[in-house]
C-alpha cells in the first residue's frame, strides 16, 4: 500500500524551488522576446556562437529558449545528434488545435537535453497548457537523489489546463527520490497542486516512450500530494510506453476520472528506496501499475515483471478509493509480491475517498505466471508483506450498495510452477481468514506450487474455475470445478523457440478442458486476452483464452445447435439435441443402433500425425460408441466408450504421404437399445509423433525396462494383449509395473495414453503417471474389456523425466495393461 508518509512539510521541496526560481528570473532575467506565432525555433548546442533561433543560425544554449515566450502554433526544434546542458522553462501556452510543439529537426541521434545533476525538472512547464513534446533525450543523472524529473507539467492556476502530450521520448537516469513523492521524481509527471479553486488537467496524453533507470516512477499524473481537497484529471492516456528499472512504481494515476493506461511494458522496478529529508513525503513501497482516489480506470495490455519492492511489489495495484477499475488483457509474471494488489478502506485526514472501500473493480482476462518470486530475473527482492497472486492488504474491500460492491474475479490465467514456490493464490496479511465476500467464477489456476487460499465471510461466490495441480486444504468449495491439466501451450515460455511465448503461451490445445466449460458472465467485456469474441449466453472458456485452441473441427461441440457440417452416417439419424451435454448447450445424441455423424476434414498435411480427442457416453452400461478416424491414407483406428457417463477418448493417426483429408465420426455400434451421445471432439497437428515409452506394448516378452512397483510381481503374459501377442498382467492385489522416461522437456505438456482392463467385473486397474513435477495423477477402469485411459499432463519447470505406470490396487483376479502412448503436445 502506498499511502504514509512523515509529517508533511509545511512547503514541498519542489515548491520552494519553483518558488526560488520564479523570483530568481524576476530579478536577473530579461524580459520575454515577442514572438511571432506559428514560427519555428532551432537550437543547436554544438553551435559556436549564439544566434536567432533560425534554422541559418539557431540559439546555442537553453537560456535563449528559457528566455522567451511561446505562443500558438510554434515550433522549438534541437538538432539531431546535439547534447544541450541545463534545464527547459520555457514560456507560453499553446490553444486548441493549435500547440506549442518541443522535437528535433535533422537526422541522427535524438538530441539530448542534460540537465547535469541538477535539482528540478529537465523540463519544467508551470501553469501552460496546449504542449507536445516529442523526440527529444533527457536525463539527469547524479550521485545523490534530489527532486528530480525528466518532464514536469505543473498546475496551480485554480483552473483546468489542457493538452499536455508527450511521446517518442528517451528519458532515463533521473536520479530522484525513489522513496519521495511521485510527479517531482517521475520521468513524466504532471501534478495539480492544492490550489482554492482547485486546480485540474484535461487531455494528458503520454505514449511511445521509453523510460529507464528513473527514481521514483516512470509516469504519474498526480496531485501534489496524496489528493486531500483536489479534483479530478480528465482525459489521461498513458500508453505503448516501455519502462525498465525503475526506482520504485511505473505508472500512477492519481485523482483521475476515466484514465486510460494500456500497452505499457514495465520491469525490473522497485530496487531502491531513498526518502527525501524528513518532514517530506516518505513512502518506500511500490508496485507497477496502479491507482487511487479515481473513478473509472482501464488498465488492458500491460506487461509488468520483476518488481522486486518488497512492501507492496505487485505488477498491479487497486489502491485507496477507486470506483469503477478494470484490469484485462494483462501480463504479469516474476512480480514478487504477486500479480494484484487489493486495497482495503482506512482514515486518510482530508481524503473522504480514501475511508470508502474501492468498488467496481473487475480484474479479467489477464494471466499471472509465476508471480511471488524473482527466479530468473537479474535482481531479486524479498516479500517484506508476504505475497500472494491476488494480495489483499486487509480484508476484501466491499462498498454497501454498489451495483458491483466485490470484487469481480474471472477469467484469468494462473500459472505456478517453479521450484519451492509458495505464492498464495488469495493471500491477505491479516491472515488465513479474513471478513468480507468476493466473486471468484471461470478462473484457470494451475498450481504446482503449496500456497493456498484465504477463507471468507459467507457470500463469496466460486464457480466454474479450474484447479489443477495441487489441492491444498484451503481450496474453495466448487461444484462445478474442473481439475484436470488446462494445457496451456508452452506454459512457463520455457521454449523459447516455440509459437507460443509471451501471453500467446497461455492459449490452450483444442483438447483443453477449459473449453466451453465456464458460467456466462454479465457485462463480461465481449472480448478475451486474444480479441476472441466471448458470447454474452453462449458458456465461455475457463481462464482468460475464449477461442477453440486451432481445433481443425468445426461445431466441435455442436454449439450451433445444428448439425453442419456433420453429416449424418447411416440411415438411424443421429441430431443435436440440448440434453446431455458435456460442456456448453447442446450434444450429438445418435439412435440406439448403428448410427453416427461424419465429419471431412480438408487441407491436412501429408505424412502428419494428428491427435483426435472426443467425449462419449452410453445409455445403457456395456453398449458401446466408437470415436475414430478413417480415409487419411492409412488403416482405420478409433477408441471404444462402453460407460454412462461422459469418457475421453484420444485416438494417434498419421496421414498417408499423398493424403490430405480425413473423416473424423461419432458412431454407435449396431445391437443397442439405447442412445449414445459425443461431445466436444478436437483435432490438432502434432509437434512430433515420437512415442518416448520403450517396450510400450511389451511386445519383446519381458518387463525391461518397465519394473515392479511393488512386492508383488507383475509379469508379461502371451495372453489378453489388446494389440500384438503381449500384455502386462499385474498380481490380485497392490501389483504394478512403472517406467521412468527420461528426456522429457521441462514445462512442457505430454498426453500419457493406456489400456487396462480387470479380469473380475467391478475391481479397478489404474493407469497412471507421477514424479514428473506435479502432482500424481490417474484414471481406473473395471470392464472386464479395454478401455483407454488418456492422461494429459505438465512437467515441472525443472523436471525432465515422468513414470509412467499400471497398477491394481486391491481385489482377488489379474488386471491388464497395454499398449502405452507418452507424446509431446508442445
Amino acid at each position: 500500500m502506498k499511502r504514509r508518509r512523515s509529517d508533511r512539510p509545511g512547503l514541498r521541496a519542489s515548491r520552494v524551488l519553483t518558488l526560488l526560481a520564479t523570483l530568481v528570473g524576476a530579478v536577473l532575467l530579461p524580459a520575454p522576446a515577442a514572438m511571432a506565432a506559428g514560427t519555428t525555433y532551432y537550437v543547436d548546442c554544438s553551435a559556436s556562437s549564439n544566434g536567432s533561433g533560425t534554422q541559418a543560425n539557431p540559439w546555442n544554449a537553453v537560456s535563449s529558449v528559457n528566455s522567451a515566450t511561446f505562443g500558438a502554433g510554434d515550433s522549438i526544434r534541437f538538432a539531431a545528434g546535439t547534447t544541450c546542458t541545463g534545464q527547459l522553462t520555457p514560456g507560453g501556452s499553446g490553444a486548441s488545435g493549435n500547440p506549442i510543439t518541443m522535437g528535433s529537426y535533422g537526422t541522427g541521434a535524438k538530441p539530448k537535453i542534460d540537465a547535469n545533476g541538477a535539482t528540478g525538472p529537465v523540463i519544467h512547464l508551470l501553469n501552460q497548457q496546449y504542449w507536445e513534446i516529442s523526440g527529444l533525450e533527457l536525463t539527469n543523472a547524479a550521485s545523490s537523489p534530489a527532486y528530480r524529473s525528466g518532464v514536469l507539467a505543473e498546475n496551480s492556476s485554480g483552473g483546468v489546463l489542457r493538452h499536455i502530450r508527450v511521446h517518442d521520448m528517451n528519458i532515463h537516469h533521473i536520479s530522484g527520490w525513489s522513496g519521495g513523492w511521485y510527479s517531482t521524481n517521475a520521468g513524466v509527471g504532471v501534478q495539480t497542486d492544492h490550489t482554492t479553486p482547485v486546480s485540474t488537467w484535461d487531455d494528458v496524453v503520454i505514449e511511445n516512450n521509453t523510460f529507464d533507470h528513473v527514481d521514483r516512477i516512470a509516469v504519474a499524473v498526480t496531485p501534489d500530494r496524496d489528493g486531500e481537497g483536489t479534483g479530478q484529471t480528465t482525459g489521461t492516456v498513458i500508453r505503448d510506453n516501455t519502462i525498465t528499472y525503475s526506482g520504485a512504481d511505473d505508472i500512477l494515476v492519481v485523482k483521475n476520472d476515466g484514465a486510460l493506461i494500456e500497452g505499457n511494458k514495465a520491469g525490473y522496478g522497485g530496487a531502491k528506496e531513498h526518502c527525501p529529508p524528513s518532514g517530506q513525503y516518505c513512502n518506500q513501497a511500490s508496485a507497477g501499475i496502479w491507482m487511487s482516489g479515481s473513478n473509472d480506470t482501464l488498465v488492458q495490455n500491460n506487461e509488468v515483471y520483476c518488481h522486486v519492492d518488497g512492501a507492496d511489489g505487485t505488477g498491479f495495484d487497486v489502491d485507496w478509493g477507486n470506483h469503477n477499475t478494470t484490469f484485462q488483457y494483462n501480463y504479469s509474471h516474476q512480480n514478487i509480491g504477486g500479480f494484484m494488489l487489493l486495497m482495503p478502506s482506512f482514515s486518510f485526514p482530508g481524503e473522504p475517498t480514501a475511508s470508502l472501500p474501492s468498488d467496481g473493480t473487475v480484474i479479467r482476462y489477464n494471466i499471472s505466471e509465476n508471480d511471488g518470486t524473482n527466479a530468473g530475473c537479474p535482481a531479486a527482492g524479498t516479500p517484506g508483506h508476504g505475497k500472494g497472486v491476488f494480495h489483499f492488504v486487509g480484508n476484501i474491500p466491499n462498498r454497501s450498495g454498489s451495483s458491483v460492491a466485490v470484487p469481480q474475479i474471472y477469467n484469468n490465467s494462473i500459472y505456478v510452477n517453479k521450484s519451492g514456490l509458495n505464492t498464495p493464490i488469495l493471500y491477505s496479511r491479516r491472515g488465513g481468514s479474513v471478513t468480507g465476500t468476493l466473486s471468484f467464477r471461470n478462473n484457470a489456476v494451475f498450481n504446482y506450487g503449496t500456497g493456498g487460499y484465504f477463507t471468507t465471510s459467507a457470500g463469496s461466490v466460486y464457480s466454474n474455475n479450474l484447479f489443477y495441480g495441487n489441492h491444498p486444504s484451503s481450496e474453495p468449495a466448487d461444484s462445478a470445478k474442473v481439475v484436470t491439466d488446462p494445457m496451456f501451450r508452452n506454459p512457463g515460455n520455457e521454449n523459447t523457440s516455440s509459437s507460443y511465448t509471451g501471453a500467446d503461451a497461455y492459449q490452450v490445445h483444442p483438447s483443453s478442458p477449459v473449453i466451453r466449460a465456464g458460467t456466462v458472465i454479465s457485462g463480461n467485456g465481449g472480448k478475451d486476452a486474444f480479441g476472441n469474441t466471448v458470447s454474452a449466453t453462449a458458456a465461455p472458456n475457463i481462464g482468460a483464452y475464449n477461442g477453440t485452441g486451432g481445433n481443425l473441427l468445426s461445431n466441435a461441440g455442436f454449439e450451433t445447435g445444428a448439425l453442419s457440417p456433420w453429416t449424418q452416417a447411416s440411415g438411424s439419424t443421429s441430431s443435436v439435441t440440448g440434453t446431455a451435454a458435456r460442456t456448453g448447450s447442446y450434444a450429438l445424441t445418435t439412435a440406439a443402433s448403428g448410427s453416427g455423424v461424419n465429419q471431412v476434414l480438408t487441407g491436412l498435411s501429408p505424412n502428419t500425425t494428428y491427435l483426435l480427442t472426443g467425449w462419449g457416453k452410453v445409455a445403457n452400461a456395456g453398449q458401446t460408441l466408437a470415436i475414430g478416424v478413417k480415409n487419411f491414407g492409412g488403416t482405420e483406428t478409433y477408441t471404444t466408450i462402453a460407460t454412462t457417463s461422459y469418457t475421453q477418448a484420444a485416438v494417434l493417426f498419421t496421414t498417408g504421404s499423398s493424403s490430405t483429408t480425413a473423416t473424423v465420426y461419432c458412431w454407435k455400434n449396431a445391437g443397442g437399445t439405447g442412445a449414445g451421445h459425443c461431445d466436444d471432439l478436437a483435432v490438432e497437428a502434432l509437434p512430433s509423433a515420437t512415442n518416448t515409452v520403450t517396450n510400450p506394448g511389451f511386445e519383446t516378452g519381458a518387463l525391461t525396462p518397465w519394473a515392479q512397483s511393488t512386492g508383488t510381481a507383475s509379469s508379461v503374459v502371451a495372453s489378453n494383449s489388446r494389440s500384438g501377442t503381449y500384455a502386462l498382467q499385474t498380481g490380485a492385489s497392490g501389483s504394478g509395473a512403472i517406467q521412468t522416461v527420461s528426456g522429457l522437456s521441462s514445462s512442457g505438456t505430454y498426453l500419457l495414453a493406456g489400456w487396462a482392463k480387470a479380469a473380475t467385473a467391478g475391481e479397478e486397474v489404474a493407469v497412471g503417471v507421477k514424479s514428473f513435477g506435479g502432482t500424481e495423477t490417474y484414471l481406473k477402469t473395471s470392464t472386464t474389456s479395454y478401455a483407454q485411459q488418456p492422461i494429459f499432463f505438465t512437467t515441472g519447470a525443472t523436471t525432465t523425466s515422468a513414470s509412467p505406470y499400471c497398477y491394481k490396487n486391491t481385489g482377488s483376479s489379474a488386471g491388464y495393461c497395454d499398449d502405452y502412448t507418452l507424446i509431446k503436445l508442445s
